[in-house]
């Protein structure tokens, strides 16, 4: 038998790339079989809006980034308005990965939380307790919470949101996808966020939910698993992060459950 962390099973990733690609190499390399199946897709929001919003950034104390796609989606425009951005400005992000993805975009991250990867995690930092009258853009998804947005409002900030994406249905062929399901050859899949699970749910439709809601779902946060299970999902297991060690030190963990699963389905 392979001593890999992950043999035997097979894990169904729905992060969108390129984060979903990788995690599925990870997967691979650590001896499981990855099949990626993205539930998310990603479209232009309302450019006009967009592109006034980022004429204001020149003014903002800070620049708070959510999400990697934040940063995919806004950084040309970025770029474009302000070649050269006031040194006084200052980027925060909700995690390593936005953080990462910043870096590599020739940006240099003032903070960011170290392991609540979420909004709650960038409003617990000393640096967002006080901003009275700071001005301070948000750099996100329509539709996406709006709890840091508001949350600094009531601090007293003036927060300009700057909407980069928006969030969709990929138009995709689910047919291959319900089989595996139904032939019991996925034994977990991976979802990163609330719109992830929701839209498995909406992707595989009626046909496919009383194969999929018994199968264990990897979130990574606590209010991510609850509204999962509001939605009927019944077995979510929670990573520390968003990030893909966390992912992947959850399904090493889970391995022995998740292959007891597969034998009782056989």
């Amino acid at each position: 038998m392979s001593s890999l962390p992950l043999a035997g099973l097979t894990v169904m990733v729905t992060r969108p790339l390129p984060a979903g690609a990788l995690l599925s190499e990870l997967i691979v390399a650590q001896g499981g079989l990855a099949i990626h199946f993205p539930t998310i897709a990603f479209v232009p929001a309302d450019t006009h809006r967009f592109e006034q919003a980022i004429t204001q950034l020149g003014e903002q104390a800070w620049l708070i980034f959510i999400s990697p796609q934040a940063v995919y989606a806004s950084v040309p425009a970025i770029r474009r308005a302000w070649p050269h951005l006031p040194p006084t400005l200052k980027f925060a992000a909700v995690g390593a990965g936005t953080a990462s993805a910043l870096h590599d975009a020739g940006y240099q991250v003032s903070v960011y939380p170290d392991g609540e990867w979420n909004s709650e995690g960038l409003l617990a930092l000393p640096l967002f307790q006080t901003v009275a009258g700071q001005k301070i853009a948000v750099i996100r998804g329509e539709g996406g919470r709006e709890f840091i947005d508001q949350s600094l409002r009531e601090r007293g900030a003036v927060v300009t949101p700057v909407i980069a994406y928006k969030r969709s249905l990929p138009d995709v062929d689910v047919a291959s996808i319900l089989l595996l399901f139904k032939q019991h050859k996925i034994d977990t899949v991976i979802c990163a966020s609330f719109e992830s699970v929701k839209h498995l749910k909406i992707l595989l439709g009626e046909a496919g939910w009383p194969f999929i809601n018994t199968i264990p779902l990897i979130v990574v946060s606590e209010r991510i698993k609850m509204l999962a299970n509001d939605l009927g999902f019944q077995t979510i297991w929670v990573a520390q992060n968003a990030s893909h060690a966390a992912v992947m030190e959850t399904l090493a963990q889970k391995r022995k459950a998740l292959c007891q699963v597969k034998i009782t389905n056989k």
